[in-house]
């Protein structure tokens, strides 16, 4: 009980709406589970506010199981416009919030997220500093993820349209190669990874993908791997086995390295390994998968580089490597780290 009530804490009203406990306990279905939602608000006090105005958003919604028609979706939004039109003022203030949400959901994506909600329920898997997580996704494509990030797609994957993952942090795919002979690739064999301005598109391959600190970096393994900016700021292009290309600032720039590809998935077996990384490098990757914020007593230790491997299943293991190679002391209080001589 203790996990299911944990994911709830982070919940935001779209979260709720995606929900299917929650929809059935709104809508006091047979499976609802009432003692799930009273621990959930005596946990999350602060989430009472929230539930309130999503239950009577829901409530006042089309049902959920059914795909609702443009007539359906007219009709409740021109409901919704007349209550708040035909309310008295003081009765409005208290319905002010809900129906500010109501409108703010219909108004931004109009009458397709209706459709959305009824049919697709999103999956979002989360890792902790420290954590790494083997995932399948619904064609059986395989994800590793790395401490600290998030990935994001639809329970149900069809043949009318590619197959798509939204990742935050670092993952490295193994995508199922679906597309077979000489025949055009039909939508469903299509699978694209979406980062910040940049849409990865696969057929099947193996690679690393880092989106973090607003720099893409992309690893190929095996197969081919195309790219493409999702504002045009580069011209696409196709990447090869053993290159690593990395997006900043909507610049691209491509290392023909085996070597530095290799090494960007070396967190998939617990380790580290660097080719002449700089400091800051290291601070950031500490940073995105311990939490550690690190302070530099003395400017002159920004030109450190460090080369080699160490081990990260670890974290002490891998405070004393990397103070061995880089010859500095690393002190640590709390999630509080100091370098110095």
């Amino acid at each position: 009980m203790e996990e299911r009530i944990e994911k709830y804490g982070h919940y935001e009203v779209r979260d709720f709406l995606l929900d299917d406990d929650f929809v059935a306990w709104c809508k006091n279905k047979p499976e609802a589970d009432d003692e799930l939602w009273k621990q959930v608000l005596q946990a999350y006090p602060h989430l009472a506010d929230k539930i309130v105005k999503t239950k009577e958003f829901l409530l006042h919604s089309v049902v959920r199981d059914q795909a609702p028609t443009t007539e359906q979706v007219q009709k409740m939004w021109q409901g919704i416009m007349r209550e708040s039109l035909e309310t008295k003022p003081r009765r409005l203030v208290r319905k002010l919030s809900w129906i500010r949400v109501a409108a703010m959901l219909l108004l931004t994506v109009g009458a397709g997220i209706i459709t959305y909600l009824a049919y697709v329920k999103e999956t979002k898997i989360n890792t902790l500093y420290a954590e790494i997580k083997q995932l399948e996704l619904p064609d059986h494509s395989k994800v590793t993820l790395n401490a600290n990030s998030e990935i994001r797609y639809s329970d149900k994957w069809n043949t009318t349209k590619p197959r798509e993952v939204w990742l935050t942090g670092e993952a490295y795919f193994d995508v199922n190669h679906l597309h077979k002979g000489a025949a055009p690739v039909t939508p469903n064999e299509r699978f694209i990874v979406h980062i910040n301005g940049v849409d990865i598109e696969v057929l099947g391959t193996s690679f690393n993908v880092s989106n973090r600190h607003n720099v893409a970096s992309i690893a190929l393994t095996s197969g081919s791997i195309e790219l493409r900016s999702a504002n045009n700021k580069f011209p696409s292009m196709t990447m090869k086995p053993g290159e690593l290309v990395k997006i900043a600032d909507d610049s691209l720039m491509i290392e023909n390295a085996e070597a530095k590809s290799s090494a960007a998935s070396a967190w998939k077996e617990h380790k580290w390994e660097f080719d002449n990384a700089s400091l800051k490098e290291v601070l950031e990757l500490l940073k995105d998968s311990y939490g550690l914020e690190a302070r530099v007593e003395d400017e002159k230790l920004w030109n450190k580089k460090i080369s080699g491997a160490i081990s990260s299943d670890n974290k002490e293991i891998l405070l004393n490597g990397l103070s061995i190679l880089l010859d500095i002391k690393l002190d640590q209080k709390g999630d509080s780290l100091i370098l110095k001589h």
